[in-house]
């Protein structure tokens, strides 16, 4: 039960933060179309879509870095016994980073996502 409340709390830190985050863009979005130029509501949803899109484009790194992460740790035969000795610590090291990676494109991702939808929204209500 302890393992199921701890996933429970990760997962809603890592959905306020992206919450957290979508909301401040919207405020800066809103911002630049009050104090900036004026906006027209089609204006206003359309530069909420491109940040979202910026957002994704950011995440796309992780995701071109996650394909080349298979790396071999015992390539010289002559070092095959100890590099197998140390293998656990390579591979944790190795899935670490590979998490990582996996948690950044997968909140960019959403933060995008987040994005687009709060795009869709304001198109769909100001109309």
């Amino acid at each position: 039960m302890e393992k199921v409340k701890k996933a429970l709390v990760g997962i809603g830190r890592f959905l306020g933060l992206i919450l957290l985050i979508d909301l401040g863009l919207f405020i800066a979005v809103t911002i630049s179309c009050q104090i900036g130029t004026r906006c027209s509501n089609i204006a206003w949803s359309e530069r909420m879509f491109w940040v979202g899109i910026a957002a994704i484009i950011c995440g796309a790194p992780a995701v071109v870095a996650m394909l080349s992460t298979s790396r071999s740790f015992s390539i010289n035969p002559m070092t095959a016994g100890m590099d197998n000795a140390i293998a656990i610590d390579i591979i944790q090291n190795e899935r670490r980073g590979m998490n990582k990676r996996v948690g950044f494109a997968l909140r960019m991702g959403l933060i995008g996502a987040g994005c687009i939808a709060i795009s869709a929204l304001i198109d769909i209500l100001t109309r």
